[in-house]
């Protein structure tokens, strides 16, 4: 069976830094789709992605966790503060509790949609700021709003735990076992899959993720090395975030520094040349 990998950056749009930091990876040619957030003023650099880079795919971030909103803040008020910022962690809380009207939600992501394709952008496909989209009130509405405008792709939450160092088995029971709520969490995911692709969604056979136990993270190249070599049959996909941290990164976002150390590898097209003697191909959304 032929081995292929979607490469997602992302946090396009979020800050000016990774923007630029993306941006600097497609030459490379392992990174082939993009994800953008559509609710920050470094947003306004998305038409650069079709125009320069018209083989990437282009998503849209969905968020309603952090920063400004783009609808009217009158229009959501469940969702927004006075400054019209969205409201974080008391988004999860009023979100599990129902306290956030399905239509206000509708109303938000239609916006941010609505945004990137004013920018002349044509989406592939959709996912969420910080897999807040899982939440079940922002999942429902988000495949109504990707149905609408024919979004008919998305991230799976399939999960692959993905080990570096040997004894792979081992290492997935011994990490369900000293998070069992993962595993809880996981099944539910792979509920809300099965529901997105009855709804039409078209997603990868699976989400690779590198498992916490053995220290593997993506800014390690040894991470990207042994994907390549032992990368399963059919189509995974895995994301990442390459980028500069500026100050808005760091305002909003506990992973920042570390992206410095994603965008030295993902930038380095050897690493792609590595993929392709491992037998890999590296594609976009729109090859799903």
């Amino acid at each position: 069976m032929p081995r292929r990998l979607i490469v997602n950056a992302d946090g396009f749009g979020f800050t000016y830094g990774n923007n630029r930091g993306i941006l600097e990876c497609f030459p490379a040619g392992v990174i082939k789709s993009v994800s953008v957030n559509a609710n920050f003023p470094a947003v306004e650099e998305s038409p650069r992605l079709p125009a320069e880079f018209p083989d990437v795919s282009v998503g849209v971030h969905l968020n309603l966790t952090v920063g400004p909103c783009v609808s009217d803040p009158k229009t959501i008020p469940d969702l927004v503060n006075e400054e019209g910022e969205f409201l974080g962690a008391v988004f999860v809380r009023k979100a599990l509790v129902g306290g956030i009207p399905r239509d206000q939600i509708v109303r938000e992501l239609t916006a941010q949609v609505e945004r990137l394709q004013g920018y002349g952008i044509r989406l592939t496909h959709w996912d969420g700021h910080q897999n807040k989209h899982l939440l079940p009130p922002f999942f429902g509405a988000a495949l109504e709003v990707a149905r609408r405008f024919g979004i008919e792709r998305m991230r799976t939450h399939v999960h692959h735990l993905f080990t570096v160092r040997g004894a792979r088995r081992m290492r997935v029971v011994a990490h369900y076992a000293s998070h069992p709520w993962r595993g809880v969490h996981n099944t539910m995911k792979w509920l809300l899959m099965r529901k997105a692709r009855k709804a039409g969604m078209r997603m990868a056979d699976r989400l690779i993720t590198p498992s916490l136990l053995d220290g593997t993270r993506k800014f390690h190249r040894e991470f990207w090395s042994e994907l390549f070599h032992r990368l399963p049959g059919g189509t995974s996909e895995v994301y990442c975030h390459p980028g500069y941290p500026d100050e808005t990164l760091r305002q909003h976002a506990d992973y920042v520094d570390e992206r410095l150390g994603e965008l030295e590898l993902l930038r380095d097209p050897a690493l792609a040349e590595e993929a392709v003697r491992c037998g890999v191909e590296l594609i976009s959304f729109r090859e799903i």
